[in-house]
């Protein structure tokens, strides 16, 4: 009796789980967890300060913004180097996204939903990046009389990536198990890339002007994800034929290198404003602004956002379920829609700068749940050109739409601790990801149809939490 009362309760059914799963649960409960304790300790120390009379937010962003960028926002270099590292973002992610599933389902033979639990697993790292932006908040190094908070992260990423390459290049992927050979070896590579992400959102948070957020933290990003993605949909093709799988990966790897070009920018100083303090926590994570950014963050997971463009994770899933797709189409429809997103990278960012990040935030939602609608007409017997036209807008769209919420998130960022906040927005994304991706493997099992009309309600939930965000900056370009 006991036994079976215990097989019945939250921890039985908890152990009784396969590991990789219980490793998804547990990445997420603790991150959600950690995010309460720092909430609960600033809504604690707030009511403290604001009895003394203490307060926090003596300036506009912009004021602030302007002290620190006199001397280190270099409009050319930034926007070419963050462009740089997130054309590896795109390639990196749109490999793994895109190959490593044909990989384990075509080459290896895991069903649908053990797939899809190993691609939503993949990406755990990037859900920790909020707590690796706090150590590089309150932790900055000292080199040669000055203190560091972005640069030394670069160097840890280049070497995380070698490190990566190197597991990858002596492991035997084409016949170990993928749990204990392909599996780590991935999330090396992965765990650098998030680490080289958040390096660079970081320092580009720090030196960029608000009336260039949209255009370079949004913009600028998106549009060098959406190249490194057309090039990771076409490349390995040619790839596969010389070395196989395993050189597609490893190559992939290699471009985490450029992390080292970071090295040549210059950081703004460690003054008492991006210092650590308890007053930085109490008035960050108390903020009704940041509290919403959060949960839009987090929402968005489970949107259209995760099948419409090949940089998430479901993409190839979700086409290969729709319409069986084999791998020279799965190609040819990665192809159109990071082109498309590219584009849509691109206006996004000019639109958003120009007439305002949250108006067009809001107006992108709602085009964006439009253009995710027309994914219901897809199946097996529907014509090439349109399934290509169905992908290309709503990619399209995606990345419009992507543009405009980092751009609100920029906004939404306070200087003090700028790494751990806008990171903390990205990393709830990404927890967001882990029950999104087994959520969608399983709903892709019943049809594409009810998985589309699924995802694309969750969106109105976005569209009136960003009435509600009430940005630091005022979100209007107050110079274009």
């Amino acid at each position: 009796m006991d036994a079976q009362l215990y097989s019945m309760s939250p921890l039985g059914w908890f152990l009784g789980l396969a590991l990789k799963y219980q490793l998804g649960i547990a990445v997420f409960v603790f991150t959600v967890g950690a995010y309460a304790v720092l909430f609960i300790l600033g809504r604690r120390w707030r009511r403290e300060f604001e009895a003394r009379g203490v307060t926090y937010w003596s300036a506009s962003k912009e004021e602030r913004m302007a002290e620190l960028t006199s001397e280190v926002w270099e409009p050319r270099k930034i926007t070419v180097l963050y462009g740089l590292s997130y054309f590896t973002n795109g390639f990196v992610r749109t490999v793994f996204n895109l190959w490593v599933p044909v990989f384990l389902l075509d080459e290896v033979g895991l069903g649908i939903i053990e797939a899809s639990a190993f691609m939503g697993l993949l990406f755990v790292s990037w859900s920790w990046k909020m707590f690796v932006g706090l150590v590089a908040d309150v932790f900055p190094i000292r080199w040669r009389g000055r203190l560091y908070k972005r640069k030394p992260w670069f160097v840890v990423t280049g070497v995380l990536y070698l490190v990566g390459i190197v597991i990858m290049a002596v492991s035997d992927i084409e016949t170990a198990p993928v749990w204990s050979a392909l599996f780590p070896a991935c999330v090396s590579i992965i765990t650098a890339g998030a680490f080289y992400d958040m390096a660079a959102d970081s320092f580009a948070i720090d030196v960029t002007p608000p009336e260039y957020h949209a255009r370079v933290i949004g913009g600028v990003s998106t549009a060098g994800q959406s190249i490194g993605a057309a090039l990771a949909t076409v490349l390995p093709l040619w790839l596969l034929n010389v070395g196989g799988y395993k050189l597609v990966f490893v190559l992939a790897g290699f471009t985490g290198l450029t992390s080292f070009l970071f090295l040549t920018v210059k950081e703004p100083e460690v003054r008492e404003e991006r210092a650590f303090s308890r007053e930085a926590v109490a008035f960050t994570y108390t903020e009704l602004t940041v509290v919403i950014a959060v949960l839009i963050m987090f929402t968005r997971s489970f949107t259209m956002t995760r099948i419409s463009s090949p940089l998430n994770t479901m993409f190839t899933i979700a086409v290969r379920e729709a319409i069986h797709a084999d791998v020279a189409l799965v190609s040819t429809l990665g192809l159109a829609a990071t082109v498309a997103g590219l584009a849509g990278s691109l206006i996004g960012g000019s639109f958003a700068d120009k007439y305002g990040h949250k108006k067009a935030f809001l107006m992108a939602t709602v085009v964006f749940t439009g253009a995710g609608l027309l994914w219901v007409t897809l199946s097996p017997g529907t014509a090439i050109m349109w399934i290509v036209v169905v992908v290309m807008i709503s990619s399209f769209m995606e990345r419009f739409w992507t543009g405009t919420v980092f751009a609100i998130m920029a906004d939404a960022t306070p200087l003090a601790m700028s790494s751990t906040v806008y990171q903390m927005y990205m990393s709830w994304s990404w927890i967001g990801n882990i029950p999104a991706s087994i959520l969608i493997g399983y709903l892709l099992g019943i049809g594409l149809r009810t998985t589309v009309l699924a995802l694309s309600s969750v969106s109105v939930v976005v569209l009136l939490l960003g009435l509600y965000i009430k940005p630091y900056e005022a979100g209007k370009a107050s110079k274009v």
